[in-house]
């Protein structure tokens, strides 16, 4: 099994930072790398509960990710499961947040469970290009201090 681990830092107010990965007006606007959209978030953000997120690219191709929330600790972890509606394979995603000051925030992401080399590959530049994302929307939000 392959996993790996990113580390990042975001000019941000923790609750902001925590809230962007389950409130549905701020997560469609940064959870999808490069030029994908996020078309469609369905969540019953509770733990057990279900996601549903649908990802779109410009020429309409659409992609589908499932899960449920595994562990909620409010400003603190968030960890989830995360499989791709075409396939089998499921993996876990675990998240800690840390406030470092009022205006910025540590972020541990974590998702293990990989069965190919080259699929953890890919799903890290993803993550990195989205995370790079919510930096810029937090930073148009006026989060940042």
């Amino acid at each position: 099994m392959y996993d790996f681990t990113i580390n990042g830092t975001l000019n941000a107010d923790l609750k902001d930072v925590y809230s962007a990965f389950h409130d549905p007006s701020v997560l469609v606007r940064w959870f999808a790398p490069g030029n994908l959209m996020v078309s469609q978030f369905m969540s019953n953000f509770i733990e057990g509960g279900n996601y549903r997120l649908i990802l779109q690219s410009p020429d309409g191709f659409q992609q589908t990710i499932v899960g449920s929330y595994q562990a909620i600790v409010p400003n603190e972890q968030l960890c989830f499961t995360w499989r791709w509606e075409d396939t089998n394979d499921i993996t876990k995603v675990d998240i800690n947040f840390t406030c470092t000051s009022h205006s910025t925030t540590d972020i541990k992401l974590s998702q293990s469970g990989f069965k190919r080399e080259e699929d953890m590959i890919q799903q890290q530049y993803g993550w990195v290009a989205s995370l790079e994302k919510l930096s810029l929307v937090t930073r148009d939000m006026g989060i940042a201090a």
